[in-house]
């Protein structure tokens, strides 16, 4: 079977790629490389299982050509979160078109298409853990921030609309926190490689509001499984799928978790705690956020096998190799 992976190089992308090429499945990959790093990209296996291009995702005749000769799409590329001080625009853009060149592909040449969504989309909700078929209440318009979800939110009615009235064999999975080696080690790769990456290089360690927010992350490797499934499975087509681990955990507790793992004292690291206002504005940051798994692991069989301690470990001792 053939596969092309939009976003690639990304951390997901990465992952699941390699996945992907250890069962022998040939890869296309495509990523602008802006977000994305080369080498991410580093396999130890036969060249013949993975070819990539670099090149943008809202490149239609490219994207097309490489749609054309493989049977899935998983379509991982995409501008995320803004701050307050950044511009939107690209974010409902890029997200947006890009999904449209990929579902038009899929339509033309029907394929099977796998669409990356984010636990972004629950917005406000109070309802935990997060059910998929739970309504979606988001933030106000003026705060830059929701425009990631929005972007999502109207992806995955695109998705649904392709599904329903084109006959496009669509999977909408929405991911949960994922973090491993191969992330971007600042606030854009999340919490908690931002942590490892200031203390390793004995910088102030920044906290977005009180640290109290309980998050639930997990290592990369098992939400590339996750979409690996999807792919497979048949009962997955048309249906939204949350992935991810359900492990709930506060932001502070994450990084003592952290602190503890590299034989350092709390009380002794200088930690910032910065005002959520200062860099998103209007956007009232969300208390929790965990997810129901059972419809992923009544659909797909899905069980995230690495606990989040495990995952800090693992990527701790791979950070402290480079």
């Amino acid at each position: 079977m053939k596969i092309l992976i939009t976003g690639v190089a990304g951390m997901l992308g990465s992952h699941l790629a390699e996945i992907l090429i250890k069962k022998k499945y040939t890869v296309y990959g495509v990523d602008n490389l802006i977000v994305g790093k080369k080498e991410n990209l580093n396999f130890n296996f036969k060249k013949k299982y993975f070819h990539f291009l670099k090149t943008d995702v809202c490149n239609k005749t490219k994207i097309h050509n490489l749609i054309r000769k493989v049977d899935v799409v998983v379509h991982l590329a995409a501008i995320k979160k803004v701050t307050e001080i950044q511009s939107s625009y690209a974010t409902l853009d890029i997200n947006v078109t890009s999904t449209k060149i990929v579902l038009d592909g899929a339509k033309k040449y029907k394929k099977k298409v796998i669409f990356a969504s984010t636990s972004d989309v629950y917005g406000v909700s109070k309802n935990i853990p997060f059910k998929e078929d739970g309504n979606l209440i988001i933030g106000q318009s003026l705060a830059k921030r929701w425009s990631y979800a929005v972007s999502k939110i109207y992806c995955e009615h695109l998705c649904y609309c392709y599904y329903k009235e084109f006959g496009v064999k669509v999977v909408i999975l929405r991911y949960f926190g994922g973090f491993s080696h191969k992330s971007s080690f600042s606030w854009s790769g999340g919490h908690i490689p931002n942590f490892i990456d200031q203390i390793l290089n004995k910088k102030p360690v920044t906290i977005h509001g009180d640290g109290k927010q309980t998050r639930s992350m997990g290592h990369a490797s098992d939400l590339a499984m996750g979409t690996y499934l999807s792919i497979k499975s048949k009962k997955a087509i048309g249906r939204i799928i949350n992935i991810g681990n359900d492990q709930e955990i506060s932001v502070l507790q994450t990084l003592k978790m952290i602190l503890k793992e590299m034989n350092l004292n709390y009380k002794k690291i200088n930690i910032k705690f910065i005002p959520q206002k200062k860099i998103y504005g209007n956007y009232k940051d969300l208390r929790r956020r965990r997810p129901s798994l059972k419809l992923a692991k009544k659909i797909l069989g899905y069980k995230p096998k690495i606990s989040l301690l495990k995952a800090i470990k693992m990527v701790v001792n791979e950070v402290k190799k480079k």
